[in-house]
């Protein structure tokens, strides 16, 4: 009873005093490290914080590229020590072609090079699918990032551009 008491006191103080809980529905966790120690007690005793992910993807959400250019991304994983069959299935849009489609993360922590050719300008995108086992489950996460096309200014076509 006292439990159940405890996190509806805490879940209406999250909900008339935070700001933050009026986020949008992508955003709806919060960053538990924004706050101090009985908050973010609270704020996982209530649920609204994610769990923290298995397998560990830093990248750019945005990259910028020349259409017509290969170009590349860096991602840095980590993954745990109880995981096997680990590899990262690569799908984009149709304005981006991709080098490699399935790349394996053999190592436990490190660093891939996704190449990729913008053919054209637009709304364009990678989608990331990690998948594998950790303790005997199958586990999947996806990411996005979104390419942009960048503009070449006209003085560097001038300069490329020989007299007559």
């Amino acid at each position: 009873m006292l439990k159940k008491l405890l996190s509806i006191t805490v879940f209406f103080y999250l909900a008339l005093i935070s700001h933050q809980t009026t986020a949008c529905a992508d955003h709806l966790y919060l960053n538990p490290d924004d706050y101090g120690v009985v908050k973010r007690t609270a704020l996982r005793w209530v649920g609204l914080v994610a769990p923290e992910p298995i397998f560990k993807l830093k990248h750019p959400s945005v990259a910028k590229a020349i259409p017509g250019e290969t170009s590349e991304i860096t991602i840095e994983y980590e993954r745990p020590w109880l995981s096997r069959n680990v590899h990262m299935e690569l799908k984009s849009t149709s304005g981006i072609k991709l080098m490699d489609k399935s790349i394996a993360l053999n190592d436990f922590d490190g660093t891939v090079k996704i190449r990729y050719l913008l053919e054209k300008p637009g709304y364009n995108s990678i989608t990331i699918h990690l998948n594998g086992e950790h303790k005997g489950q199958g586990v999947a996460n996806s990411r996005v990032i979104y390419i942009q096309a960048k503009k070449i200014s006209t003085e560097t076509k001038k300069s490329q551009v020989s007299g007559r």
